[in-house]
This record gives C-alpha cells, structure tokens and sequence, in this order.
C-alpha cells in the first residue's frame, strides 16, 4: 500500500499530527500495540502548558484554545481547573513579579500569600510552610486515553487509515530519501515517513537525538471528602501535583526518574514515591489526612526526556529527505499535543504556524550529545531523584 504520509507510533504526537494532515493528505497510522498504550494512556492529563512551557506562550495559547473549542467533541471533555502552585521561595515579591509577566504575555495568573489564598480557596490548603503561590486560570486537565482515541478517530474519519498491532522495524530508503517501511506485515511505501515513536525514535529513524526514557509515577486516592472542585496544584517542596478525578478520587503524581534499562516494564511505584505521598498530601490538603491509595502505577516503559524539557520536532538534517521525527514530549505531551500536531504539519507542509518552530529544532542541541543530561522542567514534572 502507498501513502503520502506514514506515521510510526499511535501515542499522543502521532494521532495528532493524523488528525492534522488527514483531511488533505493520504495517511496511515502505523502502531504496534493499541492507541495511547504507552506513555500517553498513563499520563496524568495535566493541562497546565502555561507553566510548563513559559518560553513558549504562543504555543501555550494555542494549546489552551484548542482544548476550549474540542471541548463537548464525541466523548471529549476538558474539564478547565486553575492551577496552584505552591511556593516555598523566600521572596513574595518575585510571585507578584512572575504573575505580572504571565499577565503581559496575554494569560490569567495571580500571585497569592497564605491570607489570599484561603479567601480564593476556603479550607483546601494548608501553606504553613510556604510563602505562597502562583494561580494560573488558563489550566485545566483532560483524560488522556479519551483525547488520544477521539483524535484518531477524527483522523479515520477525515480519511487515514489507523492501523494497529503492526510494528515498524525499519525505515526504506533509497537515493537519499525514504520509501517507506518495512513491517511485521510487510514493506509499506510512502513519500514521508514521521516517526513519533517516544524514545525508540532515535533508533527507529536512525538519527542521533539527546533522548533518554524516564518513568513518571501516579497513584489515585480514595479521599472521603468532596475534591470534585479542587484545583489542581503543584508543591514546590514535595514537586507532588494532584487534581480531582470525575469518579471524586484523587489523582496524584510525580517521583520521575530515569529508566536505565530502556525497554524494561515496570508497573508499581517506587517506595520513594510512596513515602513523598504519604508524607505530603496530609501536610498539604488537611481535609485529605485518611485518604488512602486505591490504584498506583508507572508509565511502564518510559516517556522520553531532553536536555531542555522541550520536543524534538524536526525534518533533521542527518536524516534522509522525507523523514520528521517526533519526540521528546518530556511529559508534557497532553497538554502542548495541539501545538504538537500542529507542528508536526508544518514539518511535513513547509507551512507557517503562530508559534515558532525554531525551539523544536534538532540542531539547537550540540552535534554529539550526551546522554547524561539531569532531567528537568520548569514546573509541575520538575523532580527530585
């Protein structure tokens, strides 16, 4: 079979970028388990790009009104939540003074002390040992498995072909330029081939890229209390964030670290973890004190981090004419999945977008990387060991 466009992964990247070339270009899907089986099916859904991506605002923007518009599309829904960010910086000044640059650049962020932050927030926090926090509006979380499978079948129905339980082995190549594929089902020929396959796209596309598989860790509580109105937060000391979940549990996260045995599964947390949640959630949420754990679990074979905590979204240079690979996403591939698709088109088209490319680029990396780079994100994912 011939496309125009061969897409190798059905994670979050991949049916986005579907989603965004299917109405005019012949594509296909290829995935070698089910849609959103790996990282994305096990992310926390977060939608808190405003945070976690502050350099990149236009992108951010882009994001957040996507998620605004598909709202209420098929099974659908974002459920917008503001995001608290608890702060133990000794400067109450420099909270004002970031709220105030989030301001300029077009999002709804306020900074709070203890005081203000009980009025906004009755009975929720206990901030004892903070100076405060940062409030962004312009936040909210979705259920990933649910996003990820109404984007692919927004592709099916604009004309792709999503195909899964086949697995991409190889890319094809001939006089400079990729073919297509070979398969577990046999060669497929294409004109482009994007490889959005987490951290085995380096292999898969046969590029040198500073990738390095890390497992996040998450665990939902039973918390006896109404958390149905809860904000989603983020504390500085524990870098634990939580949010409600629709059944009125809780959803708590964070504890990321490194694989080092890439390709291993692994499903239970770490004691580490379990000790931080433990230790954390009472001091933090008072009403919270005999919630207890009724499901924990890990991303079982890693998402994919960079030096930079930003994507590599990019048409590489070393590659072969015709190839763009995805990666990268760092854990924040829900959240920035709009800009994502989006950029994945232009890569493909040639097309201008309203956010920069330019800090997606493979070469802003030095030509040998290291694979040793500490993991690190300005925000919510930003852990310890």
């Amino acid at each position: 079979m011939d496309y125009e466009v061969l897409i190798v992964g059905g994670g979050l990247a991949g049916v986005s970028a579907a989603r965004e070339l299917a109405p005019d270009h012949d594509v296909a899907v290829l995935e070698s388990d089910q849609i959103a089986s790996g990282a994305t099916g096990y992310a926390s859904g977060l939608v808190t790009v405003v945070a976690d991506w502050p350099g990149q605002p236009k992108a951010a923007r882009y994001s957040i009104d996507f998620f605004r518009e598909y709202d209420g599309t098929g099974e659908f829904a974002f459920h917008e939540r503001p995001f608290v960010q608890l702060r133990t910086d000794p400067d109450a000044g420099g909270l004002r003074e970031e709220a105030a640059g989030f301001r300029e650049r077009g999002f709804d962020v306020t900074a709070h002390d203890a005081e203000t932050l009980e009025d906004r927030f009755p009975d929720v926090f206990d901030v004892a040992d903070h100076t405060g926090a940062v409030v962004i509006d312009d936040a909210g979380w979705v259920d990933p498995y649910t996003y990820a499978t109404s984007l692919a079948a927004d592709a099916a129905d604009a004309g792709a072909d999503v195909r899964t339980g086949v697995e991409v082995t190889d890319l094809r190549v001939a006089d400079g330029r990729v073919r297509g594929v070979e398969t577990s089902e046999g060669e497929v020929a294409a004109e482009t081939v994007v490889v959005a396959a987490g951290w085995r796209t380096p292999d898969l596309a046969g590029v040198e890229m500073p990738v390095r598989p890390f497992r996040y860790q998450t665990a939902n509580l039973d918390t006896g209390a109404d958390v149905a109105d809860y904000p989603i937060a983020w504390d500085q000391e524990s870098r634990l964030y939580w949010r409600p979940e629709r059944n009125g549990s809780l959803h708590v996260g964070g504890s990321a670290y490194y694989v080092t045995d890439p390709g291993s599964i692994r499903s239970a947390t770490t004691e580490g973890f379990q000790r931080l949640l433990a230790g954390t959630v009472p001091a933090r949420l008072p009403e919270l004190a005999d919630a207890r754990v009724v499901g924990d679990g890990t991303c079982p074979t890693g998402d994919a981090a960079t030096p930079d905590h930003l994507p590599v979204i990019d048409a590489p240079a070393e590659g072969p004419a015709g190839l763009v690979v995805a990666t990268g996403l760092h854990g924040f591939g829900i959240m920035a999945g709009p800009a994502i698709g989006r950029a994945i088109r232009a890569r493909v088209t040639a097309e201008e977008t309203r956010f920069p490319l330019a800090p997606f680029r493979l070469d802003r990396f030095d030509p040998d990387p290291s694979w040793a780079f500490p993991y690190i994100s300005p925000s919510a994912a930003e852990t310890g060991p």
